[in-house]
C-alpha cells in the first residue's frame, strides 16, 4: 500500500475531478429530488385524499389503491438506485479510474 502523503487541495483544483464530482453530485441530487418528490406526493394523499387510498383496487378486492401506491413509491426507490449504479459503473467508474491514473 502506498504510505505518500496525498495533496488533496491539488486534486480539488484539478479540472477532471472537478468534473466527476459535479457528475456525481447532479446525478445523486437529481435522483434525491425525485424520490423525495414520489415521497411527499404519497404523503400527501394519504394526509388530503385519504378516501382515494381506502378505494379498492378492483370491485370485491380486498387491495387497496393506497397499497399499490405504496409498493410503488417502495419500487421507485430500487428503480432510482439501479439507475445510479448503473450510471454511475457506466460513466463515473471511467471517470474516477482516469483522475486516479493522473493524480498517481
Amino acid at each position: 500500500m502506498d504510505t505518500r502523503p496525498v495533496d488533496l487541495d491539488a486534486i480539488a483544483s484539478r479540472s477532471d475531478f472537478r468534473k466527476l464530482s459535479a457528475a456525481r453530485n447532479k446525478l445523486g441530487n437529481g435522483l434525491a429530488v425525485i424520490m423525495a418528490a414520489i415521497y411527499f406526493t404519497f404523503i400527501c394523499m394519504v394526509a388530503f385524499s385519504p378516501a382515494t387510498l381506502a378505494q379498492p383496487i378492483a370491485t370485491g378486492s380486498s387491495i387497496s389503491v393506497g397499497i399499490v401506491v405504496g409498493v410503488v413509491v417502495m419500487a421507485s426507490g430500487f428503480v432510482l438506485t439501479a439507475i445510479y449504479v448503473f450510471y454511475a459503473s457506466s460513466r463515473l467508474d471511467g471517470m474516477v479510474k482516469a483522475v486516479r491514473e493522473t493524480v498517481q
